[in-house]
Order: C-alpha cells, then sequence, then structure tokens
C-alpha cells in the first residue's frame, strides 16, 4: 500500500504550510535519533517523516503529489528517499527553501552547519541581560526625559579581546567542536564544550572568562506613558560571555512616583473637585488643572457628589502609541460652614419654597 504522506505527517490534505512544518516539527522532534538512541524504528521513523515534509513543503511538489497521487510521483523520479541518508546529506537538505538548521537550529544546541562536519561550529551564547530599576517622577511619565544612568556589566576583555587567552585547537574534536560516537547525528565536544578550541595561555586581566566587569555612564530615554514595573530595553548593554559573544540587554524597570494631584488608573487621570452646593444646584464653569494645562469645564445643573466628568483626551500618554487616555473630574459637593444669621434665614426661606426629598421608601424598606 502506498505510503500517504498526510496521515505521516497527521495533517489534513487542506493544511496550510504552516501547520505541516509545525506537525513535521513537532513528530521529527518526537523520533529524532538522538533522542532514541539506539531505537532503528524511531531512525526509520524519522527518515519517512523527513520524506514526506521534504515533498509537501515544495509548493510545486506537493501540487504534483496531491495531482497525480504517491506512486506516480515517486517513479517520475522527483521523490526522495531519506533511508540511505548521512549526517551530511541530512544537514544539507533543502526543504522547499528551509534549510535543515532552519528547522533544527534550536533544537540541536544552536549548533550551525556547513557542508560538512569539519566546518559545524557551535554558535556564541548570548550574555545575560540585567535589570535595572529607577524612580520617574510623574511629570516624567507624563512628558517622557532622558536620564544619566551609571551601570556596572561584564564588558568583553580588551586585553585578550574576549578570548579568554591564547588557544589551539581541540585535539578531542580535531578542532570540529563535534563528536559522533555512531549515532545518527553528532552531539557537542565534551572536551571542548562544542567551541572546537582550548586556552593554553590563560589572559591574567579576565583569568580566562574573556570579560571583565566595568563601571559605565549611559544615557537612557524613558518614553512618555511608562507605568510602573514598565521595562525599557537597551540592546547590548547587559552582560558580555566571551569571545564572539553577543552581549545581553539591559532593562530598565521604572516606578512611578506618585503625583499630589492626579489618580492614576491605567491610561486615565482621576482629579477630585470639590464645589459648593449652590454652584451644584445652578451650574458653574470650572478651571481644571490638566498635565498639558488648564481647561475650562461646565458643571451641569443639579450634578451629584460622587459623579464623574470627563475630559477626552487629557491622560496619560500610550505607550509607544499616539494616543491618549481621559482626565476624569470626580464632584464632591461641599455644604458651606460657619453661616451667619443672614445667610441661614435665606436658605431657610429657599429651603421653604423647594420641594422635600422623600425618604419613604427607603424608611420602609429599612425597616425590620
Amino acid at each position: 500500500m502506498a505510503k500517504n504522506y498526510y496521515d505521516i505527517l497527521e495533517v489534513s490534505k487542506n493544511a496550510t504550510a504552516d501547520e505541516i512544518k509545525k506537525s513535521y516539527r513537532k513528530l521529527a522532534r518526537k523520533y529524532h535519533p538522538d533522542v532514541n538512541p539506539g531505537d532503528k524504528e524511531a531512525e526509520s521513523k524519522f527518515k519517512e517523516l523527513s520524506e514526506a515534509y521534504a515533498v509537501l513543503s515544495d509548493e510545486e511538489k506537493r501540487k504534483e503529489y496531491d495531482a497525480i497521487g504517491h506512486d506516480a510521483f515517486t517513479n517520475s523520479g522527483h521523490g526522495y528517499n531519506f533511508k540511505n541518508m548521512n549526517y551530511d546529506d541530512m544537514r544539507n537538505f533543502n526543504f522547499g527553501g528551509t534549510s535543515f538548521e532552519d528547522l533544527f537550529g534550536d533544537f540541536f544546541g544552536g549548533f550551525s552547519t556547513g557542508s560538512s562536519r569539519g566546518r559545524t561550529q557551535k554558535k556564541a551564547a548570548k550574555g545575560s541581560d540585567i535589570v535595572y530599576s529607577i524612580k520617574v517622577p510623574f511629570a516624567d511619565a507624563v512628558k517622557g526625559s532622558t536620564y544619566d544612568l551609571n551601570i556596572k556589566h561584564d564588558a568583553e576583555c580588551p586585553t585578550c579581546h574576549g578570548t579568554g587567552g591564547k588557544k589551539t585547537s581541540c585535539s578531542a574534536c580535531h578542532g570540529t567542536g563535534l563528536k559522533n560516537d555512531g549515532g545518527f547525528f553528532a552531539s557537542p565536544c565534551s572536551a571542548c564544550g562544542g567551541t572546537g578550541e582550548k586556552i593554553i595561555d590563560t589572559c591574567k586581566d579576565c583569568h580566562g572568562r574573556g570579560y571583565v566587569n566595568v563601571s559605565e555612564k549611559i544615557k537612557i530615554k524613558i518614553p512618555a506613558g511608562v507605568d510602573n514595573d514598565s521595562k525599557i530595553r537597551i540592546a547590548g548593554k547587559g552582560n558580555s560571555a566571551g569571545s564572539n559573544s553577543p552581549a545581553g540587554d539591559l532593562y530598565i524597570k521604572t516606578n512611578i512616583i506618585d503625583s499630589p494631584v492626579y489618580e492614576r488608573q491605567g491610561n486615565d487621570l482621576y482629579i477630585n473637585m470639590d464645589i459648593d452646593i449652590f454652584e451644584a444646584a445652578l451650574g458653574t464653569k470650572l478651571t481644571v488643572p490638566t498635565p498639558y494645562g488648564a481647561v475650562n469645564l461646565n458643571i451641569p445643573v443639579g450634578v451629584k457628589s460622587g459623579q464623574k466628568l470627563r475630559i477626552k483626551g487629557k491622560g496619560m500618554p500610550v505607550l509607544k502609541k499616539d494616543t491618549y487616555g481621559d482626565l476624569y473630574i470626580v464632584i464632591n459637593i461641599k455644604a458651606p460652614a460657619n453661616l451667619s444669621e443672614e445667610a441661614k434665614e435665606l436658605l431657610i426661606s429657599v429651603q421653604k419654597i423647594t420641594t422635600p426629598i422623600d425618604r419613604s421608601d427607603i424608611i420602609a424598606k429599612g425597616t425590620i
């Protein structure tokens, strides 16, 4: 019975290219010979998966396969047979425009490959990241700012240029960085850690590490809209890990100093404003502060205490976007204190001609 490449890869005939690739990676990892050492059945399954993917990952060959079927496709000479492929053959194979390394670079321990094992080299590991916490005044969180910051981090040793000292080719792996103990694929050389080199004269300044700790003054830009625990990334200002190693990144974690006027909730701001009973009853116009300057706000007749009035677009800038939150004015009605006798009489006269509040319903519901 002819093989069905879709069944082998456990996808439907209508599967997208991304779905086929995802399924292949998942199954190939499961049956990979390095994961199943000595298991010939797993190795056979791995090669079968690779054969199916080699066809279905190529748009033109997939169309041909769908049109005339597996047998005719194989007989045409366009098929693939991974059964007798060795280490180098597999690593140099092109799957529909994607290399074996691109498919499995993360799985094979970060090794990049050339056309032979002798040219295989381990990619330099990235240095570690650093996190610094800084306090940011509220005004700088609104408008953004620039800070000078002194940081300490591991930088490439200037004496040995990150090599750790004078090196020679590893005798165990002959400089390849790999050892093959008869398996389907090679593994990193344990003698040199996969670098292909060993230090024979250690650098006296970095003691063979390839990096030294330094202090550095840098400028950082705080963008408008940062909040508590926002992280600002400065690429390449983290720690170095030595020779040919890209440095890690520096992350600035922000803590915003509270404003004495505004309360922040996400991108919106809130401010409390007191008005008296006359302004509440008759309505008024208030001058309201915003982070961008004062504005006039109409207070409607009969406004209630606790009511929120919105001023659109006067809140916090939205981080990395050209939009703003809103500003909410929270009304607090205050009764006048220390009234004169004349004022009291006037209020009493107004009270007499004003419809009183009906509290009978709440009284009835509150009686047990």
